[in-house]
């Protein structure tokens, strides 16, 4: 296997294949729970041309196209795919993977396997990418963050002159992927393409003698694509263009749909440095963007070229609206990613020289003016003993890289303690030295060094982060559903007492099924006794806070039912046979 299929399983065990652990087990959150109840509306009803719009049952959603929704109810409906959180994850995790590959490819083209393995690193590393809005959640962005890497790669091979007919097409057909799931938001893809073509005359000349080739794959997005907003037009009419345009384009841009959606324009570069400090990545990221920038000026580089443009021009589009949330610039985190890998690769095929004068120089000196000294150090023994020396560093070091901090408990001798890989690396250097280990092992050093500038560290607590469980609203719903199924005496339904604003998309997913609800018109506190502690009427609770607490100063301070705490103060109290739904005691159902 050469050092580039290598450095793919690498990316692919160590990037891709996390994307799927712990996938299934957290709640669903803010907009996925608006996807995943089109999802479960779209089995439900059949109609898969006009998914349902949370919490409406029967209103169609119309912000975005519904190919996100095809993709992922398609395989549950099949059977492939589980009805449950996993199966509504599963294409954002694949995708996600696929996109990474795509930008460890991108990244060995600017500078080797190197940079791309550690581009991919730098988004692993960028938290909201995976766990906010992210490619582990059911939402619109990891379908689009594959959409801009794989149309980038296709458009470069092409660009490179690559023989093969099939790289426009994979363009369109990305490009239909991300216009067909978040609209809008993928019209940079061409742009970039087009700017950059322009720019370079290589670029358009290649183009002009390829023409015809774009051309049908254009045709080829437009009959994909326009089937679905003529039977929109068709069925909705003029509803349908106020909705997905004058609503979620113009509004979005102009003005608001969410007050706190409102932003300063510098929004977006100011969250990219917080975000890349809290990673620990800005210094490869920025510092990579000035290197790749000074190298497509002097290079009159294509690639680096589009990876510039690539951030540049929607970072630049995007800041002037008003309405600005960070997830929309997922797709374009891939061109600061590969820039920091190009700086990493840069730094590795520097560091050995200096490393390699020291080794040079004290050969030099050593042999002319040290002779008995370095008979001493050649004698088989001594020499092997410094060579032995020089590995235990390095593979310190390295274990000091994978894992943390290293502790051993050397008995007698005390407690070995290292924390970082400068100082190993220093004694592989000078044991090294001594041995005459030669430039393979100034190489293997300077590996280490580089490799300890990179936000490992924040890799391990992510790994550590994927298997966190979140899931007291799924948990809990299941089970109620469970005890009512199982227990004929107990009472169905749910009753409410919550504030309209507290009952977001993730509470209703969960309980819509949990059928009837009963609620209350205004807090009424003196009502929940009725459905606590009667035995006929008991059932579970969802309550504000503040009203069940003004309830139990009324009636005093007694043993309280088992109760589930949500986000934004609200409760699930739990009586009577429900208790078991509570924290300490789970029984689920599948769906």
């Amino acid at each position: 296997m050469n050092r580039g299929r290598l450095w793919l399983a690498l990316v692919l065990a160590v990037f891709c294949l996390p994307l799927f652990v712990g996938l299934g087990r957290g709640d669903v959150q803010d907009d996925e729970a608006i996807y995943s109840f089109g999802v479960d509306r779209l089995l439900e009803t059949g109609d898969w041309l006009a998914p349902k719009s949370s919490p409406h049952e029967e209103a169609a959603f119309l912000e975005k196209p519904p190919l996100k929704f095809w993709i992922v109810a398609g395989p549950i409906w099949l059977g492939v795919l589980p009805h449950d959180e996993f199966g509504l994850r599963f294409w954002d995790a694949l995708f996600g993977g696929i996109a990474f590959l795509y930008v460890y490819a991108l990244g060995a083209r600017l500078a080797g396997p190197v940079s791309g393995g550690a581009a991919v690193l730098l988004l692993f590393v960028h938290w909201p990418l995976l766990f906010e809005h992210g490619l582990r959640s059911n939402n619109m962005e990891a379908a689009l963050f594959l959409c801009y890497c794989g149309g980038t790669f296709h458009f470069l091979e092409w660009a490179r002159g690559s023989r093969s007919s099939w790289h426009p097409v994979a363009v369109a057909l990305y490009f239909v992927l991300g216009f067909m799931t978040k609209f809008v938001a993928a019209v940079f893809l061409p742009l970039v393409f087009a700017v950059a073509t322009l720019t370079l005359p290589a670029a358009r000349s290649r183009f002009a003698a390829d023409w015809r080739r774009w051309a049908a794959a254009g045709a080829l997005a437009l009959i994909l694509i326009a089937p679905w907003f003529v039977y929109a037009h068709v069925r909705f009419g003029s509803m349908f263009w106020q909705i997905i345009l004058g609503q979620h384009v113009y509004a979005r841009f102009t003005s608001y749909l969410d007050p706190a959606h409102l932003q300063p324009w510098y929004y977006y570069p100011h969250m990219l440095y917080v975000r890349l400090v809290d990673a620990g990545s800005h210094v490869f990221a920025l510092g990579g963007l000035g290197l790749l920038a000074a190298h497509t000026l002097w290079r009159r580089s294509l690639d680096g070229l589009v990876v510039l443009l690539w951030l540049l021009l929607p970072v630049t589009a995007i800041s002037f609206g008003t309405s600005k949330l960070y997830h929309y610039v997922y797709p374009f985190l891939p061109p600061l990613a590969l820039a920091g890998g190009f700086l990493a690769a840069s730094l590795l095929a520097v560091a050995p020289v200096p490393i390699g004068r020291v080794l040079r120089t004290w050969t030099a000196y050593s042999t002319t003016r040290l002779p008995g000294f370095i008979a001493v150090l050649r004698q088989p023994a001594v020499h092997g003993l410094l060579l032995a020396i020089g590995g235990v560093a390095v593979g310190i070091a390295i274990v000091t890289l994978l894992l943390g901090p290293l502790r051993l408990d050397l008995g007698p001798l005390g407690t070995f303690r290292n924390s970082g890989v400068l100082r190993p690396s220093l004694v592989a250097i000078v044991f090294g030295v001594l041995a005459g280990a030669g430039h393979g092992a100034g190489r293997a050093v300077a590996a280490l060094l580089v490799a300890a500038m990179l936000p490992l560290p924040v890799y391990r607590a992510t790994l550590a982060r994927l298997g966190t469980e979140r899931d007291p609203k799924r948990a809990a719903s299941d089970c109620i559903r469970f005890v009512q199924a199982e227990s004929p005496g107990a009472a169905p339904g749910l009753y409410l007492d919550l504030p309209d604003r507290v009952i977001g998309h993730p509470l209703y997913y969960y309980y819509r099924r949990i059928r009837p609800w009963t609620r209350a018109e205004s807090p009424t506190p003196s009502a929940l006794g009725r459905y606590l502690t009667d035995p006929v009427e008991r059932r579970p609770v969802l309550v504000w806070e503040p009203t069940y607490q003004e309830y139990r100063r009324i009636h005093g301070t007694g043993a309280a039912p088992a109760m589930v705490t949500f986000t934004d103060d609200v409760l699930l109290l739990l009586p009577g046979p429900y208790a078991v739904c509570g924290p300490n005691g789970r029984v689920t159902s599948r769906r």
